[in-house]
């Protein structure tokens, strides 16, 4: 029996739920590897320049964000008014907060089954991380839809490339040392440790082995990540304004070549790299264009040669974007913060010990054994959703 339809599904741009779902299953892939040093190249960001693959996740859905955000401010006829400012600031806040509360809660969680509340809640006071993935997207949706409401489409893309011009500037001359553009002399680094403090970032990275502070998801970063979700809005625009789907893939297809294009010449040419870390200019044009071929190729695939049906699997993932996410990560949250006993009696977290009783054990501590256990983890996440589509629910911030 075919599941029912989800509620509002007449409004929804199959493609695009389409093209999120892709993104959302390769997001999970890349996210939670058996082994993360095992895992194959394509799979691991770049090291600092440079890009991979995975680089293109982040920016895919920003760019979604902005295509839906033009449908759905399209109630309020795209202009500037308290309801619309109101609806566009309230989903801010929620979607901020989840972020916050998704990261944290499960560690929470865990302190009370330890016993160790009061030292959670007191070292998180003093460590918690202000921004975030979904912090990002939220200001990226608030700062862009409020600008949507009041810029034109010529105001927009001048906006844009003043943006991703003044972000050049301040990299180029506020950065220290000789290169400007490494983790520990950037300008975006600095901005942040004079704003937030090192307590407050995210240390991924690590210099001579040791945890050093710095946020991907940084507050001056936030600017050039902002055109990518402006040139996620005006493409929404352009589609919704075209109804029919092979004229708007004549226009959106050169578009998305141009900004590939200016994302190489500002890379190679200017001396601006592509850097994901640091969501550079050339990076927002560049990942900017990738990601509007892909939504070309999913509309190219459902609208126009009507192969809806044999992409039903991300179809299922894209209505519900945010539950497989939440799911994702709260799962190796809670996996992680409990200990198991491994070989030789040694304890280890969790995911690490379903890996190494899984996958690594059938495969090997490999490229392989790591891939496949990532991929049956997307598949566990897309359970929930296969589940909550089974129900006709749609969960939106």
């Amino acid at each position: 029996m075919a599941p029912p339809n989800p509620p509002n599904s007449s409004n929804r741009i199959l493609a695009l739920d389409v093209f999120r779902g892709w993104t959302v299953a390769f997001m999970i892939i890349v996210n939670t590897p058996g082994n993360g040093d095992r895992s194959w190249s394509p799979l691991q960001h770049a090291r600092w320049h440079g890009f991979t693959p995975t680089d293109l996740v982040f920016p895919s859905f920003l760019l979604i964000i902005g295509v839906s955000a033009w449908f759905s401010l399209k109630k309020f006829q795209h202009a500037w008014s308290g309801a619309a400012l109101g609806k566009i600031w309230r989903r801010t806040a929620v979607l901020f907060l989840i972020g916050m509360l998704m990261w944290y809660m499960p560690g929470f969680i865990v302190s009370v089954f330890k016993g160790n509340t009061g030292e959670f809640v007191s070292d998180l006071w003093k460590n918690v991380r202000v921004l975030g993935v979904l912090g990002r997207l939220a200001l990226c949706y608030g700062i862009g839809s409020t600008l949507a409401l009041r810029l034109s489409r010529r105001g927009l893309i001048g906006f844009s490339a003043f943006a991703l011009l003044s972000y050049w500037a301040l990299m180029r001359f506020f950065g220290t040392g000789e290169d400007p553009y490494s983790l520990q002399t950037n300008a975006a680094l600095r901005f942040d440790l004079w704003l937030l403090g090192p307590s407050h970032l995210y240390h991924g990275e690590s210099v001579g082995g040791v945890p050093y502070a710095f946020d991907p998801e940084g507050v001056l970063s936030t600017l050039p990540a902002l055109v990518t979700f402006l040139i996620g809005y005006l493409a929404g625009e352009l589609l919704g304004r075209t109804p029919d789907r092979r004229s708007a893939l004549n226009k959106l297809f050169p578009a998305a070549l141009a900004l590939i294009a200016g994302g190489l010449v500002w890379d190679y040419c200017l001396g601006f790299p592509i850097n994901k870390k640091l969501w550079t200019s050339s990076y927002a044009l560049f990942v900017g264009g990738l990601s509007l071929s892909l939504l070309c190729l999913a509309i190219w695939l459902i609208d126009v040669k009507g192969k809806a049906g044999g992409l039903r699997f991300f179809n299922i993932f894209g209505m519900n974007p945010l539950v497989a996410y939440i799911t994702s990560e709260m799962m190796v949250v809670v996996l992680q913060g409990f200990s198991l006993p491994g070989n030789g009696g040694k304890e280890e977290p969790g995911l690490d010990w379903l890996y190494h009783h899984t996958t690594a054990a059938a495969f090997g501590d490999n490229g392989l054994g790591s891939f496949l256990f990532s991929a049956a983890y997307m598949l566990c996440c897309w359970t929930v959703s296969w589940l909550f589509f089974r129900r006709g629910w749609v969960v939106k911030a």
